[in-house]
Formats: C-alpha cells, sequence, structure tokens
C-alpha cells in the first residue's frame, strides 16, 4: 500500500514520538513522567492533523547534529505542554571568563523547578558487557564510563555551582530538582540474547541491538527481510519508514552497498531492516551496526 508524501507523517513527528516513548537508557528514570502526561497525547494528536509547528520550530535551526535535533525535540516538546513553563536551553555558566557547562533544560512543573540532562547515545560492546568501558561510540572517540562519570560527576552537580545558584536566584529560581535524561541503544556482538548483563548504571528495560563484523555478517541468520536502509546520522532515531524511502533488497544486495559504503568510508553502519507486508509502513525487523573487517582494531 503506497501513500502520497503528503499524506506521510513526516520524519520529525516520527522522531518525536520515538523521543517521547523509547525507554531511557539508565536506571534513573527521570522526574516527573511527562511521556504519560494527558497533555502528551493531546499535542501528538494535534501534530498528527498539522505538523507544521514542529517543522517551523526544527527550521529554525536547520544545520543540526544528531545530538542538537534530540535537544530541540525535547525543547518543543515541553514547550507546548500547557503545564510546563520552560524557563531555559544550553544556558551557560561561567565562572570569571571560563565556562563551567550548560545546563541543557530547566522548566517549572507544578511549582518546582526541574533540570534535565539531556543525551542521546549508541555504544557498541568490544568487550565485558558489565564494564561501562567496554562500550565504545562507533567512531572509537567516546565510551559509556566516560559519559556517565561527565554526567553525574560533572553535569547533573552544575546547578550546586555558586555561579548557577546566583544564576537561578536572577530568574527567580530557588530550589532545583536535577535528573539524567538519556536515551539511546547498546550494540552488543552477535549472537545477542536478551538476558545479557549490562553496566550497572544501565537499565534492563533499555533498547539493545546487535553488531556484526562485515566478515562474519551471514554466520548467524539474519531475519527475513526484503527492504533495507543504511542509516544517515540523523535517521538513527527514525523508528519507521514507507516503502519508497527504503531500498528494495535482500542479503546480497545488503552486503553490495555496505561493501560500497566501507569502501568509500570505512566506519561503522547503523542498518535498519524491514519487511513490506502490504501496509501502508514497513514493519521494522529491527536496527544492526555493521562493522569494517576486524574493528574496532
Amino acid at each position: 500500500m503506497m501513500t502520497g508524501p503528503e499524506n506521510r507523517t513526516p520524519f520529525a513527528l516520527r522522531d518525536l514520538e520515538w523521543v517521547i516513548n523509547s525507554p531511557f537508557l539508565l536506571k534513573e528514570f527521570p522526574e516527573p513522567d511527562l511521556a504519560r502526561h494527558p497533555e502528551t497525547k493531546a499535542l501528538l494528536t494535534r501534530l498528527r492533523a498539522d505538523p507544521e509547528p514542529l517543522l517551523e520550530h526544527l527550521a529554525t535551526t536547520p544545520r543540526l547534529n544528531l545530538g542538537r535535533y534530540f535537544e530541540q525535540l525535547v525543547i518543543f516538546w515541553l514547550d507546548n505542554l500547557p503545564s510546563v513553563r520552560l524557563i531555559g536551553s544550553n544556558i551557560p555558566i561561567f565562572r570569571e571568563k571560563r565556562t563551567l557547562g550548560e545546563i541543557d533544560l530547566i522548566f517549572l512543573y507544578e511549582g518546582t523547578a526541574r533540570h534535565w540532562e539531556l543525551s542521546i547515545k549508541f555504544y557498541l560492546n568490544t568487550g565485558s558487557p558489565s564494564d561501562e568501558a567496554d562500550f565504545v561510540g562507533p567512531m572509537l572517540k567516546d565510551t559509556l564510563k566516560r559519559k556517565l562519570d561527565r554526567l553525574y560527576g560533572h553535569q547533573l552537580s552544575l546547578p550546586d555551582q555558586t555561579e548557577t545558584i546566583a544564576m537561578f536566584k536572577s530568574l527567580g529560581i530557588g530550589d532545583v530538582t536535577s535528573c539524567p535524561w538519556v536515551k539511546g541503544c547498546l550494540f552488543y556482538p552477535a549472537p545477542y540474547g536478551p538476558t545479557q548483563p549490562a553496566p550497572h548504571r544501565i537499565s534492563m528495560q533499555g533498547m539493545r541491538g546487535e553488531w556484526r563484523d562485515r566478515s562474519r555478517l551471514t554466520e548467524t541468520p539474519l531475519p527475513n527481510f526484503d527492504h533495507f536502509q543504511i542509516l544517515e546520522k540523523k535517521r538513527w532515531i527514525t523508528p519507521y519508514f514507507y516503502p519508497d524511502e527504503a531500498t528494495t533488497g535482500t542479503v546480497s544486495d545488503l552486503l553490495a552497498e555496505i561493501d560500497k559504503a566501507i569502501e568509500g568510508r570505512p566506519m561503522p553502519y547503523l542498518v535498519h531492516l524491514m519487511r513490506d507486508d502490504g501496509k501502508e509502513k514497513l514493519t521494522s525487523l529491527g536496527q544492526l551496526f555493521i562493522t569494517p573487517e576486524g574493528w574496532p582494531d
């Protein structure tokens, strides 16, 4: 079943729904739980009828990497909930002329000032599944441990700094409750089982997937897919696609496309596997990273 572009849910709205409804990566769940608030349901219903307010919001900052795109989706969401008053986002905190850091998001809800530190992260496990240091970013520039140590050791403690307290006071804010607001996915070497242990700060209900070395891609059977997409980074959080948005093909076609991509730029690629069941949207069969042979060595 083919749907004309004018009747499709735009990428931005699909991604906003993922941002709101996907599980948290960490055991520590943020408060308040606004995803289940009736105002959120009403907002998404309005946007399905008319997504222009969301598209106009994103158009004001067109050059967004995945992290900033994620932040802007959260900001739009909260700014359009009547019971929330958004006070500020990406607020720099200075000590003399030195930047201490940024407050990602601060808002008022039911009389309480809330500070959320926002993050969207995708890590691949290259060693012990219980060790945060053995989860690395696709470009090997970051680890889960480094990210969480900075989150808990620096970013979430910014509101306790004298300079931040003074800034809050100037905005008429007293006590602030801080929480991490972290989404994303951890990928384990294939074959992966759902009972695989996780690092102690990670939720067992979080999103998980597989990664496979290109040379061993077909050693374990892949899902029975007939569409796939090698994803640009902003599409990593897109939950579904329409048939003509994806590449038609099976394993041999995927291998050819992956080889071409790796030859052009040797790095891990996130792939979304899908199946056409004759419905408006393709059925998602999951995502997996495919890495160059021998990665990460």
